[in-house]
């Protein structure tokens, strides 16, 4: 029977056996590599141990019922990003809940991901959760383009007045700055966490190939030489020996509107042409217009979406009781 029927509560991932852990947590990264969004490294092995230690809130079923199920999250300051995966729309909703109903009174808001699901039952469940208050949904595309002949023919000289430097030749938090500069007040923000530091961490892991081989041949910024200014970047990174995925397209926001983020898309898909890759994915959220315009004009395709459940604590709310 589903838990629809019984009505079984999911369990803390603190009670659960390594072996229980390490099958949920190898499922969801299944899930997360046919998104292209699978991170590498020993991952897997680390959430295990930091969630049966209770170094990480989670909640799970165990997957010899149908599968099983799992829920997480990880905690920086007042934030939480999190993730739900079952195959059960029921279990998805209750491991979401336990994830929610459990948080610490300081946490002041959750950005919140789900696989596993068929998209009819994912829209259900985050249609069920936005009766919460406070709670918000942010769609995202996936977006394919094919590369072409004819992106070797894009001009590989910067725009006038500028330089193109190495990413690795930029300090961490000179893209730190320009990446939270280009993003701050977004959507984009929200899932990140809305300061220079967060962005600091999450550079300093796509370098590190922590989305993958990162290609510093195909990734590259623009710099102002005087007074010297990062004014933009792009970073990409290898999804498998034909596909290349951007992570990151950024413009300072005084410097918009000058063509910087087309130079600099075209330059990285010659770059890719030239590597021998044959496609190039990327994702953008639904209310970034102005970028989804930008990609689809140079040929980029939807080809998924997903939701991440956002939830930010409505001023005044009661504080809630932390699990037991």
């Amino acid at each position: 029977m589903s838990p629809s029927s019984t009505g079984e509560a999911p369990r803390l991932a603190t009670s659960a056996s390594e072996d229980e852990l390490m099958e949920l947590l190898q499922t969801v990264r299944r899930e997360l590599s046919l998104r292209e969004e699978d991170p590498t490294g020993r991952w897997v092995e680390e959430a295990a141990a930091d969630l049966r230690a209770g170094r990480l809130p989670g909640w799970y079923y165990p997957p010899a019922r149908q599968g099983g199920g799992v829920a997480f999250g990880r905690i920086r300051g007042p934030r939480m990003w999190g993730h739900v995966h079952a195959s059960d729309e029921e279990r998805s909703r209750r491991l979401g809940l336990a994830l929610l109903g459990g948080l610490a009174p300081e946490i002041s808001s959750v950005s919140l991901g789900f696989t596993g699901l068929t998209v009819e039952a994912e829209q259900r469940l985050t249609a069920s959760l936005l009766s919460r208050p406070g709670a918000t949904l942010i769609e995202r595309y996936a977006m394919e383009r094919a590369l072409r002949p004819e992106d070797t023919l894009a001009p590989s000289d910067p725009p006038q007045g500028l330089r193109r430097v190495p990413v690795r030749d930029v300090t961490i938090a000179a893209l730190a700055d320009l990446d939270w500069r280009a993003f701050r007040g977004t959507t984009d923000d929200l899932l990140v966490g809305g300061a220079a530091e967060e962005y600091a961490r999450v550079i300093t892991g796509l370098l590190s190939n922590g989305m993958g081989l990162f290609l510093d041949a195909a990734s590259t910024t623009l710099v102002e030489p005087e007074p010297l200014r990062v004014v933009a970047g792009i970073l990409t990174s290898e999804a498998s020996s034909r596909e290349a995925v951007f992570l990151d397209l950024m413009v300072d926001p005084e410097r918009r509107q000058r063509g910087y983020a087309r130079f600099l898309l075209r330059w990285s898909l010659r770059a890719l042409r030239g590597l021998g890759y044959e496609k190039a994915r990327l994702w953008v959220t639904a209310g970034n217009t102005e970028a989804l315009r930008l990609y689809e004009s140079e040929g980029f395709r939807r080809v998924a979406a997903t939701a991440i459940y956002r939830w930010e604590r409505p001023p005044g709310e009661p504080q809630p009781q932390r699990s037991r």
